[in-house]
C-alpha cells in the first residue's frame, strides 16, 4: 500500500513530465526559470510564515547537513582511491553520490507520505542543502581550478535564501504579514510541487544514456540509496533527533542523484554520461529503496 499511496503517485506526475518533454518539447529553461525564481521562493516563503519558525530545529539540520555532506563527501572520495578510478570518474562518483534530489523529488515524496505537518522540516532542509548542491558540486565538477568564493556566490544567488531571510527576519521581529499578500503568494506556492516532478520527468527526457558502466552505476546506487540512508539514520541516532522530524530526515535524504550536478558535468566535461545515467538508474530503483524506507518508518 506505501507504494501505491507514496511513490507511485510521484512517478505519475514523473511521467507526465517525460511524456510532455517527448510529445510538446516545451521551454525547459523557462519552467526551470519559473520554479526556481518564482514558484519555489513562494512555496518556502509561505511555509515558513504559516508555521512557527524553531530556530533550534534550523540549528540541528544544519549540522546534520555539513556531517551527512562531509560522511558521503569522505565516503565517495575513499570509494574512488581504493578502486582506482581516474580523477574525472570520481568526481563523476562524487556528484552522483553526495547530492541527492531533495527538491524536485524529496519535498513532493515527503509532502505525500507526511503532508503540511512536514513542510516546515522539509523547507528548511530543502534550503539547507541547496547550499552544497550550488557550491561544492560546482567545485567538484570543475576540478581543482574551482574558486570556491566564486562557487559559494552561486548559491548566493539562488532567491530561495532570500525568501528564507525574509521570512525569518519577518519572524524575528513579529511582523504580520497581510493576508491579502501571502494567500497569493501561497497560490503560487503551491504551483511548486508539481512542477518540481514535471521538470524531473522532463530531464529524464532529455538524458541520453550513451557509455554508462555497469559497474559504476552499481556503485552509485549501492552508495546512494542503501549507504546513505544507513548513514542518515545513524547520524540521526548521534544528534538526538526523534519523531515526523527524524523520518522527514531520513526520506528527503534518501532520494536519488541530484539533477543540477549533470548541468555542472556538462559545462566542464566532467564524464557527463556516467552522471546522466546514475540520474536515471537510481531514480528508477528509488521506487524500491523508498518504498522499503516508508515501511521501515513505520
Amino acid at each position: 500500500m506505501l507504494f501505491f499511496q507514496v511513490i507511485l503517485p510521484v512517478f505519475l506526475i514523473i511521467l507526465a513530465g517525460f511524456i510532455l518533454e517527448r510529445t510538446l518539447r516545451p521551454d525547459f529553461e523557462t519552467l526551470t526559470n519559473c520554479s526556481l525564481y518564482l514558484f519555489s521562493p513562494a512555496l518556502v516563503f509561505s511555509a515558513l510564515m504559516r508555521q512557527e519558525i524553531q530556530f533550534a530545529l534550523a540549528g540541528n539540520l544544519a549540522l546534520f547537513m555539513i556531517l551527512y555532506t562531509a560522511a558521503l563527501l569522505g565516503l565517495s572520495a575513499a570509494t574512488g582511491r581504493v578502486l582506482r578510478l581516474e580523477s574525472e570518474t570520481r568526481s563523476a562518483l562524487s556528484l552522483s553520490t553526495v547530492f541527492m534530489n531533495i527538491g524536485n523529488y524529496g519535498l513532493p515524496l515527503t509532502y505525500f507520505a507526511f503532508g503540511n505537518a512536514a513542510l516546515n522540516v522539509s523547507v528548511l532542509l530543502f534550503v539547507l542543502f541547496t547550499i552544497p548542491l550550488g557550491s561544492l558540486a560546482i567545485v567538484l565538477a570543475q576540478g581543482r581550478k574551482a574558486p570556491f568564493p566564486d562557487a559559494l556566490g552561486n548559491a548566493l544567488r539562488i532567491p530561495i535564501f532570500y525568501a528564507v531571510l525574509l521570512a525569518f527576519t519577518c519572524k524575528g521581529l513579529e511582523v504580520e504579514v497581510p493576508d491579502f499578500i501571502l494567500r497569493p503568494v501561497e497560490l503560487l506556492g503551491q504551483a511548486a510541487v508539481p512542477l518540481m516532478l514535471v521538470l524531473l520527468g522532463m530531464q529524464l527526457a532529455r538524458t541520453r544514456l550513451t557509455a554508462a558502466r555497469p559497474g559504476f552505476l552499481s556503485l552509485v546506487c549501492g552508495i546512494r540509496l542503501v549507504l546513505a540512508p544507513l548513514i542518515a539514520w545513524s547520524l540521526l541516532e548521534l544528534l538526538g533527533i526523534e519523531g515526523l522530524t527524524r523520518k522527514v530526515l531520513i526520506l528527503q535524504t534518501s532520494t536519488p542523484s541530484a539533477v543540477l550536478p549533470l548541468l555542472y558535468s556538462l559545462r566542464f566535461k566532467t564524464r557527463p554520461e556516467l552522471v546522466a545515467a546514475s540520474i536515471f538508474a537510481t531514480t528508477l530503483l528509488s521506487a524500491i529503496s523508498l518504498t522499503v524506507i516508508l515501511y521501515l518508518l513505520g
